[in-house]
């Protein structure tokens, strides 16, 4: 070989070394790791692929066969680079909204919204939104907090192998008061899940080829040029403290990237195609639900409507909102929910409803007293303040009933919150309902929640 031939052989060595080298350095570099998971791999595809058909039925669809063709190979591909894939049957698909949002259900369903993708400058920031929701799912988020919530509600049952019981995961969730539904809160992130997934996303556009600044600037540009239609995404994406900084710092641990490409002609074509079509529907499900507010809501209307859920019914006021599952629900007014410091959504103003299966205590059927008390201790898990004022028994239906005053941290920043838990034995179930409001406004809320509490009905 000449000495031409072995420069241009060393050269390509050097590069194939240095190209490896990073690949392995990133992937080593990755601080986030899969969190506590009660589901298989294989169960996260069920309750997502479940929960999908609910959500294609309820939302609005872009189907286009050349938008969806776009969305699947962009998605698909970026999915490749995930961590811990699990073989998922990665499908992507376009919600028709004007908003401006994103979200995925466990095992690799995934959802962008028309405005979102009308929204990114290129391919790079669609693909930096779509990588953060890959990155949910590719981390297990959703499952990983259903499986931390009903370990805290029933941990007896849970090791007694439950899961699997029942040919419907989502109808077994139900049961537990979980769900991944449309409106449920599940969907939700804590500002930890969206910390991690920022920086798996960062990994895999930095893998993918993308300059692996363009989630960051995407988060940047909706929320400078599009403040009203980006509240929902920053609700359902709470913003960790120091985003932009954090990034930077990691894209800065990456080392060479394997390309930096921002843009495509597929992607001008598409985003051309979607400003050509009809404008989506005025109103969208895709919004809800709206935590978040501006000072407090209206008074409750005088007038109400039933709420039928899986073995109660309740009355509540005209003008609240309903959110959550047949099982765990939550009625409140316009902006009753807020951001708690972990950027959740807590409840402020209104009243809650759950069924729960309190475990046997050795052997022995549960107990009111027992059960009322392991639910207060599940609610100091995350109220750490919650302090019980006074707990009476009274008679509800027929039924003996424990009333659980309490106060508590408001979400409303600044302000304590009175409450009560009211629970009662629906058959082998307990009935619970919480009813709150900031300290200074119960009183104007009690009548209405007295009004609730009579209107229940259960077996």
């Amino acid at each position: 070989m000449d000495q031409g031939g072995r420069r241009l052989l060393a050269a390509e060595m050097l590069v194939f070394i240095l190209s490896a080298s990073a690949a392995a350095i990133t992937k080593d570099q990755l601080r986030v790791k899969l969190g506590f998971n009660l589901f298989s791999p294989q169960q996260d595809i069920q309750v997502g692929r479940e929960n999908a058909a609910d959500v294609d039925k309820k939302l609005p669809l872009v189907n286009d066969p050349e938008v969806v063709r776009y969305l699947n190979n962009l998605g698909r591909r970026l999915a490749s680079f995930a961590p811990y894939n699990n073989d998922y049957p990665w499908t992507f698909k376009m919600l028709n909204s004007k908003d401006i949002n994103a979200f995925a259900l466990p095992g690799g369903y995934s959802y962008v919204t028309r405005g979102a993708f009308e929204a990114a400058e290129d391919e790079a920031q669609l693909a930096g939104v779509m990588a953060h929701e890959i990155s949910h799912v590719a981390l297990r988020h959703g499952t990983s907090q259903a499986s931390k919530m009903m370990m805290a509600q029933m941990p007896l049952a849970i090791l007694g192998g439950m899961l699997g019981q029942s040919s419907s995961l989502t109808a077994q969730l139900a049961e537990l008061g979980l769900g991944f539904g449309v409106n449920s809160l599940m969907l939700k992130n804590s500002r930890t899940a969206e910390s991690q997934a920022d920086e798996v996303g960062t990994y895999i556009l930095h893998q993918a080829g993308y300059d692996p600044h363009a989630l960051e600037q995407f988060f940047q540009i909706i929320e400078k040029k599009y403040p009203q239609r980006t509240l929902q995404f920053f609700s359902d994406h709470p913003n960790p403290e120091n985003r932009v900084k954090d990034l930077d710092a990691f894209i800065a641990t990456l080392g060479p990237s394997p390309g930096r490409t921002t843009n495509s002609r597929d992607f001008e074509a598409v985003k051309k195609r979607l400003l050509g079509m009809a404008p989506p529907p005025k109103s969208s499900a895709a919004a809800e639900p709206a935590a978040g507010s501006t000072g407090p809501p209206p008074a409750p209307s005088a007038r109400s409507v039933k709420y039928q859920g899986a073995g109660f019914s309740i009355d509540y006021p005209n003008n609240w909102e309903v959110y959550g599952s047949e099982n765990s629900v939550k009625l409140a007014p316009p902006g009753g929910l807020l951001d708690n410091p972990e950027g959740e959504a807590a409840q402020a103003y209104g009243a809650s409803i759950s069924l729960y299966h309190p475990p046997n205590q050795g052997g022995r059927s549960w107990g009111l007293v027992d059960a009322t008390q392991q639910l207060v201790e599940f609610l100091r898990q995350s109220n750490p303040n919650l302090r019980v004022t006074k707990q009476t028994g009274m008679k509800l239906r027929g039924r003996s009933a424990l009333v659980t005053a309490f106060v508590n941290d408001s979400p409303v920043a600044g302000q304590k919150e009175r409450g009560s838990l009211v629970t009662v034995r629906s058959q082998d179930q307990l009935l619970a309902l919480v009813f709150v409001a900031p300290e200074p406004t119960y009183d104007t809320y009690r009548s209405t929640f007295d009004a609730m509490l009579t209107s229940l009905v259960f077996p």
